[in-house]
């Protein structure tokens, strides 16, 4: 094992403490508007960051209406009790107006990719209340550091043509590592053997978000998606798993018919 390959990344290390101390700031206030307020403004610097890979992937070009949609969804998100519906209910008509005007249709994208997984980390917290966003921070930022310190140590097979350096050992590492701890902290409420595999599910979910932003960077060319967190990049760089499990567990949870109480 190579542990020279950990030393170095001192930025990155202190930018994800400093993350992870935010999130239990907002967690432990518990109040609604607060997550909305920050969690909307990560939501509005994601937004920016979706917008400019899009112009680069799909030669698109966008105005200050979209960063009003932005504003006028995540209005909706808050005082609507289903703020899911409220990214539809404003995707929908835009989707209209620009069929009606016969506009590239792609011009919606950033209405779907972040806005839709924002909207439903903000349900995840209306519906399912703290302990849903603990159980979704466990699995997945478990799984991104079993996955990241697993590859640096023993990783060796690419995981994905997507993302070379992403390494199939190191994947397996994080996602048995966050199944079997989001298992543990989900076992509570619903049984371990339940949590357990909602868990992997949401693993992998995080997994293949990475991968969806690992593809746009791609193909727009970049490094990173945006330089406002040192060591990690953007906004969608560090909350691109995050996005996407968010929406397995929401959707699981309420599937599963279990609630919290």
């Amino acid at each position: 094992m190579d542990f020279s390959k950990l030393k170095g990344e001192k930025t990155r290390y202190i930018t994800g403490l400093v993350l992870v101390v935010l999130v239990g700031v907002v967690l432990a206030f518990n109040d609604v508007r607060f997550v909305w307020a920050v969690l909307g403004v990560a939501y509005l610097l994601g937004f920016h960051e979706a917008l400019k890979l899009y112009e680069k992937t799909h030669a698109l070009s966008f105005s200050f209406w979209h960063y009003g949609l932005a504003l006028v969804v995540w209005g909706l998100a808050y005082i609507s009790p289903r703020p899911v519906e409220s990214a539809l209910f404003v995707g929908m008509f835009f989707a209209g107006v620009l069929a009606f005007r016969a506009k590239n249709i792609a011009q919606v994208l950033p209405l779907i990719y972040p806005t839709l997984p924002f909207v439903i980390l903000l349900a995840l917290f209306k519906d399912f209340g703290v302990r849903g966003v603990v159980w979704l921070v466990v699995i997945v930022v478990v799984a991104d550091v079993g996955a990241y310190f697993g590859g640096r140590l023993v990783g060796k097979i690419p995981l994905s043509p997507t993302s070379p350096k992403k390494t199939l050992e190191g994947s397996l590492i994080g996602l048995a590592l966050s199944s079997l701890l989001g298992g543990l902290v989900g076992m509570w409420s619903v049984g371990f053997v339940w949590a357990l595999g909602v868990s992997v599910i949401v693993a992998l979910s995080a997994i293949l978000g990475d991968l969806y932003e690992s593809y746009l960077k791609r193909r727009a060319e970049v490094k990173d998606s945006g330089a406002c967190l040192p060591g990690h990049g953007g906004i969608l760089d560090r909350l691109d798993a995050m996005l996407f499990g968010g929406v397995s567990l929401h959707f699981l949870l309420f599937f599963g018919d279990v609630f919290f109480v």
